[in-house]
C-alpha cells in the first residue's frame, strides 16, 4: 500500500469504476459508525464497555514482557508510517517480499525482460552494493507496482519528488538471485547484456557463488513479448500534419519509431525484422528504427497479441485511431483532417 499522493493519484486511471464506488461506500458506512449517526448510534456504548479494561490489560502486558520485533522500528510521523531504512512512500513495513520459487507468466516474463533492457538498470557500484532498479515518470507508477505484483518480491517508492519520478528497486540476495535466473542468457541488447555479466561477476564476488552468466541464445523476434516491453521503455507512436512546399498538398504521417543508444546492430536487426529503416539521431548520437505507414502491418499484428503495459497503450490507441483514419483516406476530407490534426495533439499527452 502507498500514501504518496503522487503515486496514489498516478494510480486512480486503472482503478475500476465500481471497485471505487464500493469503497466509497464503505468509507461513508465507516463514517457513520465511528461518529454514531443514527441508525449505528446503539453500538458505541456497547462496545466501549469492556474497551478500557482489555486497554490496561494489553498495556499492562506489553510492561511486563517487551515485544521483541524483529523489524526495523516503526515511526509514526505526522499520521505517516515509515520504517526505518525504507524508502519513503511504502505505507506498513517494509514493501520488499520474497516467495520461495517464483513462478512467471512466460509472456509476462519477456515483456519485463524487454522493458528492463529499455529502463532497468543492473546497479553495481564500487564498494560491492549490488541493485536492480527500473525508474519511471510518477505518472506511470502503476506499472512498477504491476511489476513488483507479477514478480512477488522488490519494493516501490518515490525516487524524486521534484522530478516526480517512482523506482522498483531489488537489493537482497534472495531476490537479486531469481532476477538472474529470469535474465541470464535471455539478454538481446549488447549494453545491457555487459552491464549483466559485470553485474553477475559481482554478485559472485560478494556472496562467494559460483553463476556463470551466459551469452544470449535468443534474437531478436516477433514470438514472445518482449519487443512489446522495450516499445514500452523505448518506443514512440508518431504522426504530423504538415503542407509540402513543392505541391501544396496536405501531408499526414504516421510512423512507429524505437530508439537505441549503444547498439546499432540491434537498430539494424529490428528495422530488417519491421521492413523498417534506421536514422542515426545527432542530438544523442544514437538510432531511430523507424517504420512508415505503408510498412505498418508487422508491428500492429505484433502488437494485437502483445499488448503494451504502460500508459503508453493510451498513445498506441489514438495513434492508431489516426492510422485507420488515414487508411480510409479520410485525411482528404476536411473533418477527418480536423480529427487527424486533434489526435495528433493528443498521442503523447
Amino acid at each position: 500500500m502507498n500514501i504518496d499522493y503522487s503515486t496514489v493519484f498516478s494510480l486512480a486511471p486503472f482503478v475500476n469504476e465500481n471497485i471505487v464506488t464500493i469503497i466509497g461506500i464503505c468509507l461513508l458506512i465507516g463514517a457513520m459508525a465511528k461518529s454514531s449517526q443514527v441508525g449505528l448510534h446503539v453500538w458505541l456504548p456497547m462496545a466501549m464497555e469492556g474497551f478500557l479494561s482489555r486497554a490496561l490489560f494489553k498495556l499492562h502486558y506489553m510492561r511486563e514482557y517487551p515485544v521483541i520485533i524483529s523489524w526495523s522500528t516503526v515511526y509514526l510521523n505526522f499520521g505517516k508510517i515509515q520504517e526505518e531504512g525504507q524508502s519513503a512512500g511504502n505505507f506498513l513495513g517494509s514493501s520488499e517480499t520474497t516467495r520461495e520459487e517464483i513462478n512467471i507468466d512466460e509472456k509476462f516474463k519477456w515483456w519485463f525482460i524487454g522493458f528492463s533492457e529499455g529502463d532497468g538498470s543492473f546497479i553495481l557500484n564500487k564498494d560491492g552494493y549490488l541493485e536492480f532498479k527500473v525508474t519511471q515518470s510518477s505518472v506511470d507508477a502503476q506499472i512498477l507496482f504491476f511489476i513488483k505484483k507479477e514478480l512477488g518480491f522488490g519494493s516501490v517508492s518515490l525516487q524524486d519528488k521534484n522530478n516526480k519520478t517512482h523506482h522498483f528497486r531489488v537489493r537482497d540476495k534472495k531476490n537479486i538471485l531469481k532476477l538472474i535466473h529470469i535474465f541470464n542468457g535471455n539478454i538481446i541488447t549488447n549494453y545491457k547484456f555487459n552491464q549483466f555479466k559485470y553485474w553477475v561477476i559481482g554478485f559472485n564476488k560478494k556472496y562467494n557463488m559460483n553463476i556463470k552468466w551466459l551469452e544470449p541464445h535468443h534474437t531478436l523476434n516477433l514470438n514472445n513479448g518482449w519487443l512489446a516491453g522495450f516499445t514500452d521503455a523505448e518506443g514512440c507512436f508518431t504522426s504530423s500534419v504538415f503542407t509540402s512546399k513543392t505541391t501544396g498538398k496536405t501531408i499526414v504521417t504516421v510512423r512507429y519509431i524505437v530508439s537505441q543508444k549503444d547498439d546499432m546492430q540491434f537498430s539494424k536487426n529490428l528495422a530488417t525484422l519491421l521492413n523498417g529503416y534506421v536514422t542515426h539521431i545527432k542530438s544523442y548520437n544514437g538510432y531511430n528504427t523507424v517504420v512508415n505507414f505503408g510498412k505498418l502491418n508487422i508491428i500492429l499484428k505484433y502488437l494485437k497479441n502483445n499488448s503494451l503495459k504502460t500508459k503508453k497503450l493510451i498513445s498506441y490507441h489514438r495513434w492508431l485511431k489516426i492510422y485507420f483514419l488515414v487508411k480510409d483516406k479520410e485525411h482528404f476530407t476536411p473533418q477527418g483532417l480536423t480529427v487527424i490534426k486533434y489526435l495528433t495533439k493528443l498521442i503523447n499527452q
